[in-house]
């Protein structure tokens, strides 16, 4: 799938910085999604791309089928969990029971990722949860991912996707809020 990109308070030199395979592993994984009819589909699938990079997870979505032993161990679905969810956790102070949906913690930095392909009143949550954790010091950075352009992604189904985030709303929202955090902002398309 192709995608497009806006980085906000940082830039793919930043990124670099924190681990120099961080921007081609995220590349890769959303490379390899292919076009999906539905917002859960897509879920699922990165959900398994991310998995298998070794990010952990909020939670499992439903209809997760056909991982590797070694993935649905880390589901919770084997005999051992390798899931490091406290690392989603976005507030360690506030008594906030927010989680992200993926994370990882490379060479001590905390990388949060959003993917939201519901409404747009859920992808401010997002963007002020990558805010407390910048604030509280932990978070390097935080990658949002949504669909591009919804209407042409979504043309079989359009009426079930009026209000939903997209690329440039989600860009033009980040200017209009002023957060001082560091996010990469990456748009899916076709």
């Amino acid at each position: 799938m192709q995608c497009e990109h806006y980085f906000y308070n940082c830039s793919k030199e930043y990124i670099d910085s924190i681990n120099h395979n961080l921007y081609q592993e995220i590349i890769d994984a959303l490379d390899k999604l292919p076009k999906l009819a539905t917002q859960s589909e897509i879920n699922r699938h990165l959900f398994r791309a991310l998995l298998n990079k070794g990010w952990s997870y909020d939670t499992c979505p439903p209809g997760v089928k056909g991982l590797s032993s070694g993935v649905l161990d880390a589901c919770g679905q084997g005999k051992t969990s390798n899931n490091q969810r406290s690392l989603c956790l976005t507030s360690s102070t506030l008594g906030a029971n927010w989680h992200t949906d993926f994370a990882k913690s490379i060479n001590g930095k905390l990388i949060h990722i959003e993917a939201q392909f519901g409404k747009v009143e859920s992808m401010f949550k997002d963007f002020c949860g990558f805010r407390i954790a910048y604030f509280e010091r932990r978070l390097a950075l935080g990658i949002k991912i949504v669909i591009s352009e919804p209407y042409k992604y979504f043309s079989h189904r359009k009426a079930s996707i009026g209000g939903m985030a997209y690329f440039d709303i989600a860009k033009r929202t980040l200017s209009a809020i002023g957060l001082n955090c560091p996010i990469w902002l990456i748009g899916l398309k076709e």
